[in-house]
């Protein structure tokens, strides 16, 4: 938690917690909302369900792994928080600057590190 200042550090954990439970809500949402989950839905015999049912499934599939990856992400920051190495960069270890975890809270690298990176991914 490098220079962090416990009241920002608060509003910051605050804040992860509140997307974290918002993350867990949407993802029982997509559960109740998939026919291939649904009991009788699967079995319709209209022409073209099935397509209709792999395609939708296939969709809030990737939805949910979306998801699944955001509450990883914000489940890492929280631990960080916890053990005091949050705010520093995985990967030069500097402090990432405090209005850029103000913004993506979940940032694991500081500013310059990566744009190295998303420049390095261009080539």
């Amino acid at each position: 938690m490098l220079n962090l200042p416990q009241k920002t550090l608060a509003k910051v954990r605050d804040l992860l917690l509140r997307r974290q439970k918002e993350v867990d809500q949407q993802l029982k949402s997509l559960e109740k909302s998939d026919p291939v989950l649904l009991d009788g839905v699967a079995e319709a015999s209209e022409s073209g369900t099935e397509s209709w049912l792999a395609d939708t499934h296939r969709r809030l599939t990737a939805v949910k792994n979306d998801l699944l990856d955001f509450s990883s992400r914000i489940t890492s920051s929280l631990l960080r928080i916890k053990k005091g190495t949050y705010g520093k960069c995985e990967r030069c270890k500097i402090a990432i600057e405090t209005e850029r975890l103000k913004v993506m809270p979940m940032a694991t690298l500081c500013l310059a590190c990566s744009q190295k990176f998303v420049n390095s991914k261009k080539r």
